[in-house]
């Protein structure tokens, strides 16, 4: 019922809108004519005469083409109802196109003062824009806007304000370009709502760089459902667009009203010089203007002068509490690294020898580490790593509230080397990162969690995992079941030195699950692998199946798993819980498939990430706990490393081993016997004292976690400090290029790799 009537109300004010425009047109003709009809009979016509601008045509039909829009996403059911803010966003819409097809005359009528000073009042016309439009901005997602710091708040209409004046001065003072601003700022309003929805994480700088990976999966499974506060963000871009975008006619109005008593040809033959002057004018307002922006956010300090800093633990506060822009921009400026104090290339190195020279000292001894070593340099074991899309134990949440018991059988695996949890630094989307820091062994600590090093920076001078087995004689093959561009993956995986990548166009036929490959598919492909190559393999298999979202209804029914959270039934996690069944399913098939294959494997296993929505329920159900802990149960999934042979100084009874992603091929190797890198070496000596770590936070010997950016003088935050050192020196100190080189920049139809007749969002 409620549907209907916002329905009902989205297209009364959609149908009056146009029938304004209609009447507006006519009304307007008439007077045109009657002015024709008065000038060929010399007479002067009585009253203003009344003439229809085409800018005033474009923005009305804007005005009606938001209208028109929200008629239709109503009909389907995607907007929430809520009748007030409808009504609201209606009101403001339909008078924003009336204002706009009669901005002449209403312009026009306006007190002689104004159009005696109209730089004043476009000024002032200006700033009120600006406040409406950083309300667009922000309340579609922020929606308390008293919550935000009132300085911060300031400094982001400050910033619009001055985007707004500089864009009316250079379009010689009219008011078009700042109405694109507006419009612009609330789509990004808008799609920062979205992503906050889907994720539970802000938009980041990073995020731009990944346009393409986010169209990729756009359209698959979410549900762009319109909130009451994105209907008052129509409102208020409304509000916006009716006080910035007549200020042209304001101007016009304003020369005429100087020129009359002069004679109604008077602006006409103005002097040419007068003209040139108010251009250069106008142009040199513009330059001061963007320059003082561009100065103010590449020279000014917004971490450390400013106090404006995105907390990895808590990314969405800190854009509730200062605002998108300035959250954003500080979060920009910190994609240049931070040196760590006191740094100096030489002093890194020799940490990286000393803490190498402590692990080789405590292992001199160490018979079941040289057993090992003396295996695997004869049976050579492929080695697979599974990292399975937003694969994790949820039954971590009290059960659910539903008496769920997580997925079965990756839990009862009893012959593991080891396993346990494992922190990562993505939660809800991000899978780049979680696959970096396990490839590289770096962390994210030091990065922040609003930033993809895949799609930033150059990963050539990057030692890796793939890279080290290469050197051992292995055969290297990422795979991944979708487009090889996401994450900048085609070019990644060379530079982190994969000799092949299966991207979708390799498993074509496969079978799906809601339109994606399965887990199962990817492991029938490793199968083909092994049995096609006798040669040592290292094979990187990024899954697919669990992507989210999770409202696709597209979970076959005899599939679909059915839980009562607290007596209520919620499609998106039953769904989610659904595709982890089957990936649990898939997974004991494949491992029952290694236990029979004739050649040695080890298998690691892991998910990279939560899905968005346990976050409700970590607040829900767990209070009156410290900080870190609350956080990090939304920041880990679960591992194990597994072996279909006997390995030579391993009890392989699923020790219980927590950890981080950046150790875990780090600890891998060390089971299994492969050779370490020095790098590794000092990773695992230090991890004695600092055990995990990750971009939220780390976590000391006596088991204390300590938040990323606040101070503190434990032992575990002098081990971050040279664990930083090191990392800084591997991946910026290095003689080469600290950004990428190469991003994926062309659309997917024309690389190989991908699905034919895809088309990418660039």
């Amino acid at each position: 019922m409620i549907a209907s009537v916002i329905f009902a109300i989205a297209l009364v004010a959609t149908l009056a809108s146009a029938v304004l425009a209609v009447a507006d047109v006519r009304r307007a003709r008439t007077a045109a004519a009657d002015a024709d009809s008065a000038a060929d009979s010399k007479s002067a016509p009585t009253g203003a005469t009344r003439r229809l601008r085409p800018s005033g045509v474009v923005w009305g039909c804007v005005f009606v083409l938001f209208e028109l829009f929200l008629t239709v996403w109503s009909a389907i059911g995607l907007v929430d109802q809520d009748p007030i803010s409808a009504v609201v966003a209606a009101v403001a819409l339909t008078v924003g196109g009336a204002v706009s097809f009669n901005r002449h005359r209403l312009v026009s009528q306006l007190p002689a003062k104004l159009l005696a000073h109209p730089l004043a009042s476009a000024v002032v016309a200006l700033g009120l824009g600006a406040v409406f439009a950083v309300l667009a901005l922000e309340v579609p997602s922020n929606h308390d806007i008293t919550y935000m710091y009132p300085l911060c708040l300031l400094l982001e209409i400050g910033l619009v304000y001055a985007l707004f004046a500089g864009s009316f001065f250079l379009f010689q003072r009219t008011g078009s370009a700042p109405g694109v601003l507006a419009i612009a700022a609330f789509f990004v309003g808008i799609a920062q709502y979205f992503v906050i929805l889907f994720k539970t994480m802000p938009i980041s700088p990073s995020d731009l760089f990944a346009i393409n990976t986010a169209a990729a999966v756009a359209g698959s499974g979410y549900t762009y459902t319109l909130s009451a506060f994105c209907l008052y963000g129509f409102a208020l871009l409304a509000c916006a667009l009716i006080l910035v975008t007549p200020l042209g006619e304001l101007r016009r109005a304003a020369d005429a009203a100087a020129a009359a008593p002069r004679g109604a040809h008077a602006a006409a033959t103005a002097p040419r010089p007068h003209r040139a002057r108010r251009v250069g004018i106008n142009l040199l307002a513009a330059l001061l203007l963007f320059g003082g922006v561009a100065a103010h956010v590449t020279l000014v300090d917004y971490y450390n002068f400013l106090g404006i800093q995105v907390y990895t633990w808590r990314p969405l506060e800190s854009y509730y509490r200062q605002g998108f822009l300035p959250s954003f921009i500080s979060s920009a400026q910190l994609m240049v690294p931070p040196k760590p104090a006191d740094y100096s290339a030489e002093e890194a190195d020799a940490l990286v020898d000393e803490y190498a020279a402590a692990y080789d000292a405590d292992n001199a001894d160490n018979a079941d580490r040289a057993a090992a070593e003396k295996q695997f340099d004869e049976v050579q074991p492929a080695v697979i790593t599974i990292m399975n899309e937003t694969f994790s134990d949820l039954s971590i949440y009290q059960n659910m509230h539903a008496d769920y018991e997580g997925p079965q059988f990756f839990k009862g695996l009893d012959d593991a080397l080891f396993r346990g949890d494992l922190y990562v630094s993505a939660y809800g989307g991000g899978t780049c990162n979680t696959e970096w820091e396990y490839l590289t062994g770096s962390s994210m600590s030091f990065l922040g969690s609003g930033l993809y090093p895949y799609m930033v920076y150059n990963q050539n001078p990057v030692p890796s995992l793939a890279e080290q087995f290469s050197e051992l004689g292995y055969t290297t093959t990422a795979m991944h079941p979708n487009h090889a561009s996401n994450w900048n993956r085609t070019n990644v995986y060379e530079q982190l030195g994969f000799d092949q990548f299966l991207s979708i166009d390799d498993f074509e036929g496969a079978d799906t699950l809601r339109g994606m490959v399965t887990d199962g598919a990817t492991y029938d492909k490793i199968l083909e692998l092994l049995q096609e190559n006798d040669d040592p393999q290292f094979i990187f298999d990024v899954t697919m199946q669990n992507h989210s979202g999770y409202n696709t209804g597209l979970v076959p029914a005899a599939e679909l798993e059915h839980y009562s959270i607290d007596g209520v039934e919620d499609p998106e996690v039953n769904e989610y819980l659904s595709l982890i069944q089957q990936s649990d399913e898939d997974l004991e098939k494949f491992i029952a498939e290694l236990r029979e294959l004739d050649r040695p494997v080890i298998v690691v296993f892991f998910g990279d990430h939560q899905p968005s929505f346990p976050s409700t329920y970590n607040d829900m159900w767990f209070t009156d706990e410290d900080e870190g802990t609350h956080t990090e149960r939304l920041w880990h999934t679960q591992y194990f490393v597994w072996a279909n042979y006997d390995v030579a100084g391993n009890a392989q009874e699923s020790e219980h081993i927590d950890t981080s992603t950046n150790y875990l091929g780090a600890l891998m190797a060390e089971a299994v016997g492969a050779p370490l890198t020095n790098l590794e070496k000092a990773h695992l000596s230090l991890r004695e004292g600092l055990p995990i770590i990750n971009v939220i936070g780390y976590q000391g010997s006596d088991g204390a976690w300590h938040l990323t950016g606040q101070d503190d003088d434990s032992e575990a935050a002098s081990l971050r400090n040279d664990l930083w050192a090191m990392q800084y020196r591997m991946l910026f100190d290095t003689g080469e290029p600290v950004y990428a080189t190469e991003r994926q920049t062309e659309a997917n139809e024309t690389n190989p790799n991908l699905a034919p007749g895809t088309t990418a969002i660039l």
